[in-house]
């Protein structure tokens, strides 16, 4: 009689023959059996390294053995034993009546720096008001530079390491403010130190004047004004403009005193609503009657200068130019030269020169250049009026 039959492998399906006096009656065939037997393999287990037996199949691969997964640990508040497994990423460190208890004893108040909160526990002697990140932070050391730890509840905290400030303390001396006269400390190390207060600096910052002649605004400044007060000087009335133009005008009409047999006085004026420009207005001394103009202009194209053009009243027409020149080759000096409308010839030059002795002042002297006998004129700034006095070029012959 025949003892043998087949079963089919429960995974492919194929005829397994099998033996009637078998113990075990196989489920699966060989090649099945072998690759199921390739889908096991071991690792190590993270506490004690021994080797675990896992399958490919699993979801959850264990990374300890049974044995190894759990230890005792104590509880951080009463000290009892804590079981907790290792593979726990936050393990609890107290027992859950333990925290429950203790838990009460916790609140919240805000740091004083960020504004987050703060864990505090009601037995603590000093309650914080900081993060401990948030308490402390660095600054520079002012004398150097070096970091310098700051606790946020100090009331005065220091700016300079102690050593760093017995060192420094030897290089500070007094000396006096040259606008008030008072005491002022400097530093021996500094490379521009202060002559002045800065309250007293801020009092004579600089401020914008409207200038006397053209009104347009100009910057008087703090060196100005310093240097006006220890000489005892009015502050600047002209802009730099008309000052610079003030010798070219009175070129211009001490030139034209040689044209008009009598004295001249000349005021400066403002012409125009939108764009003012300045107009020197020339005129007979003894009768007040307008006789010419002196205007400024800026001629040329690619290098320009000012240009003093005075025209006669009655016809409009022009009667000279004056420009910028120099004399002198060591000392050089700026001068004022008037030259004529129709030929073009220089006839005058104007140079700034002091007359006197006894009260010297500072006037402007015009010579003649083209005739022998150089005759010269004197041009002076005076101030006519009273109640509202203004100033005027008086010009006449010497």
């Amino acid at each position: 009689m025949n003892k043998w039959s087949t079963v089919h492998c429960e995974e492919c399906g194929c005829e397994i023959f099998v033996h009637e006096d078998w113990d075990h009656t196989p489920r699966f065939c060989k090649s099945c059996k072998a690759e199921r037997q390739a889908q096991w393999y071991e690792r190590s287990c993270r506490h004690c390294g021994g080797a675990i037996r896992v399958h490919r199949d699993w979801d959850n691969v264990p990374d300890y053995h049974k044995e190894c997964a759990w230890c005792t640990v104590s509880c951080e508040i009463c000290g009892g034993s804590l079981e907790i497994h290792r593979a726990w990423e936050n393990s609890p460190k107290v027992h859950k009546e333990c925290r429950a208890k203790e838990a009460v004893k916790w609140y919240e108040r805000s740091c004083r720096h960020c504004g987050g909160a703060i864990r505090v526990h009601r037995d603590w002697d000093k309650i914080p008001d900081y993060h401990k990140e948030c308490a402390w932070y660095t600054v520079s050391c002012k004398i150097c530079g070096g970091s310098l730890e700051i606790h946020r509840a100090w009331e005065n905290p220091p700016k300079v390491h102690k050593e760093c400030r017995a060192k420094d303390a030897a290089k500070w001396h007094e000396v006096t403010c040259e606008i008030c006269g008072q005491r002022l400390k400097v530093h021996r190390d500094w490379s521009n130190p202060p002559r002045s207060h800065k309250e007293c600096l801020a009092a004579y910052r600089p401020k914008d004047v409207a200038c006397s002649q053209c009104g347009k605004t100009f910057t008087v400044s703090t060196g100005t004004q310093l240097k006006c007060k220890r000489n005892g000087w009015d502050l600047p009335k002209r802009c730099p403009e008309c000052k610079h133009d003030s010798l070219l005008i009175k070129g211009a009409i001490g030139a034209l005193r040689d044209k008009y047999p009598f004295p001249l006085e000349t005021t400066i004026e403002q012409r125009g609503l939108i764009f003012t420009d300045k107009v020197a207005v020339v005129r007979n001394r003894r009768t007040g009657e307008i006789v010419a103009e002196v205007t400024m202009k800026d001629q040329g194209l690619i290098f320009t200068e000012r240009v003093a053009v005075a025209k006669a009243k009655d016809s409009g027409d022009e009667i000279s130019k004056t420009r910028e020149g120099t004399t002198g080759i060591i000392f050089p000096q700026r001068t004022a030269d008037t030259y004529d409308r129709h030929t073009g010839a220089r006839t005058h030059r104007t140079k700034i020169v002091e007359k006197g002795i006894i009260f010297p002042e500072r006037v402007a002297e015009t010579t003649r250049t083209d005739d022998e006998d150089k005759r010269k004129t004197v041009t002076r700034i005076e101030d006519k009026g009273i109640i509202l006095p203004r100033k005027v070029a008086r010009t006449d012959k010497e």
